[in-house]
């Protein structure tokens, strides 16, 4: 286990508090307008505060174990995303077990590879091996029905949901600059998922809460431009409060300069994660379903929990290696 600096170990902890806070909150909530919600509401709410918990215990000891530890962690999460697409996807196409398992042993590579490997390398790979693999097993069963849905159709999960979302692990191999403030590689990876998750909880709340005017009102009738003005201003204000702490995004960089940078990275990941959300609707409401499983009480299912970061995590990757000068 990599030896825990002081600025993650804050962070680390700042992200409890805050959870604990809002649970809290969360409780006194419920118990005020207990009378005022239906009882299948209640229950979800709370069962959601357990959900995450263990997600962010489970996150947290990811980061502490390194890059391996959140290879790890997202391959599982991955993995599950894949199935619950499968289950999504055959409500409308014929059954592929086969390319169901090629799919799967695609994504356990790929993660594999990336917590040994240059993730650069895996990256600019996987896409080539994912279209190998998905065309030649389609190609195998010869059979001609669905061809160009289920092909499509596999290689966009594979890309979103094991190839946008590895760049969680990419980012954690950045290196930390001298002279830089001390903190690990890792603080890259809890930056981004704080920012994603940040945007997500901001939009819904505020959105909930203000929201007059729908975005999409066909694919994500939540959504609200309120909601997202309001997610991209917790973004950006994060933003500029945390990059300085857990990355090197203001590193050789005047204090202005440094706020602007660090303003724009929340920008990218506000509204791609936004993009991100929007995108894996599309996949649900053709399924006629609004939640991807019942895996996660009061949340969904895997992909609900990851929709944001299949798009925010590569736009991050790319913000970061274009305008990052410590890299």
């Amino acid at each position: 286990m990599p030896p825990l600096t002081n600025a993650l170990g804050y962070s680390l902890a700042i992200v409890v508090l805050v959870l604990a806070i809002g649970s809290c909150i969360r409780l006194l909530s419920l118990r005020v307008s207990e009378n005022q919600l239906d009882i299948q509401v209640a229950t979800n709410r709370r069962r959601s505060l357990a959900v995450w918990w263990i997600l962010v215990i489970s996150f947290c000891g990811a980061l502490l174990l390194g890059r391996a530890g959140i290879a790890l962690l997202f391959c599982i999460a991955s993995l599950i995303a894949l199935r619950e697409f499968k289950q999504l996807f055959q409500r409308h196409s014929s059954e592929t077990p086969w390319l169901s398992l090629g799919v799967m042993l695609v994504a356990i590579g790929h993660y594999f590879t990336m917590a040994i490997f240059n993730s650069q390398w895996c990256l600019a790979v996987f896409p080539f091996l994912a279209l190998f693999v998905v065309t030649g097993i389609e190609l195998a069963n010869g059979l001609p029905k669905d061809f160009l849905r289920t092909t499509a159709g596999h290689l966009w999960a594979l890309l979103l949901l094991v190839w946008g979302v590895s760049h969680t692990v990419s980012v954690s191999s950045f290196p930390t600059a001298a002279g830089a403030p001390e903190t690990m590689a890792v603080g890259w990876c809890l930056f981004l998922v704080l920012l994603t998750e940040s945007n997500d909880i901001a939009q819904a709340l505020l959105g909930r809460a203000w929201g007059r005017h729908r975005v999409t009102p066909v694919f994500s009738p939540g959504k609200t431009w309120e909601g997202l003005a309001g997610g991209f201003v917790v973004t950006t204000t994060l933003s500029m409060l945390s990059a300085p702490w857990l990355t090197t995004l203001t590193y050789d960089r005047s204090a202005g300069e440094g706020m602007l940078v660090s303003f724009a990275a929340g920008a990218v990941i506000s509204l791609a994660g936004f993009m991100g959300d929007v995108n894996m609707s599309g996949l649900k409401r053709e399924a006629f379903t609004k939640d991807s499983s019942t895996l996660l009480p009061g949340m969904g299912g895997m992909i609900d929990r990851l929709d944001s970061l299949t798009i925010s995590a590569p736009a991050f990757y790319y913000f970061v290696i274009t305008f990052n000068r410590a890299i």
